[in-house]
């Protein structure tokens, strides 16, 4: 009777340790197939993007004709990223360097996005970046570098040429700022005022 005692103790104690971990092996297996996911459906995005890009298909549809998702997200120090569809285009073919746009949240400059890519680059001729910002048809953009810390500086002012979009040319894959408002002439007046 002890050893039958013994036998069933040590047959539900080894039941209960194959349960214990089959049950962690599946719970370990969900968290990191969630997380393989979340890499793969960005992936997927970006190659979506890409071919939407050569095959001179709308953004805003991906290759089975339904609406493609942006994400919308805030930050912890008040930059939301809006998306990464920023489109390099050197003579008429898509460059595979990835960028994001965020939208910067400053009272004293409205409407700026900061434009920041995966890789420096100097080009061998003129590229056009094309970026999707909240922006109407024929509104002024000023495209600048440099931040509000170091300064800015200013390159470019372009008219938007769809509502939505602006494109600028460059020879240089560098992180841009992009505004609506005109920071230099904000800057000067700023100045002029505090030295008075």
């Amino acid at each position: 009777m002890k050893n039958t005692r013994k036998w069933v103790i040590a047959f539900l104690v080894s039941v209960l340790f194959i349960c214990t971990f089959v049950v962690g092996s599946a719970a370990f297996s969900r968290n990191s197939s969630s997380g393989n996911m979340d890499m793969d459906d960005s992936v997927r995005s970006d190659a979506v993007f890409t071919l939407n890009g050569y095959l001179g298909l709308d953004d805003s549809s991906n290759a089975s004709g339904g609406e493609a998702s942006v994400a919308n997200q805030e930050t912890a120090n008040g930059v939301g990223r809006l998306t990464q569809r920023v489109t390099i285009v050197s003579d008429g073919n898509v460059l595979p360097i990835s960028g994001t746009v965020t939208k910067m949240q400053d009272a004293f400059y409205p409407g700026t996005y900061v434009v920041k890519f995966s890789n420096k680059a100097l080009l061998t001729a003129d590229a056009t970046i094309k970026v999707r910002i909240d922006v109407a048809k024929d509104e002024q953009v000023y495209i600048l570098t440099g931040n509000k810390d170091t300064g800015y500086t200013q390159i470019d002012v372009v008219t938007a040429d769809s509502d939505n979009c602006i494109s600028f040319d460059t020879d240089v894959i560098q992180d841009y700022t992009i505004s609506k408002t005109d920071i230099m002439s904000a800057q000067a007046a700023m100045a002029n005022v505090m030295t008075n």
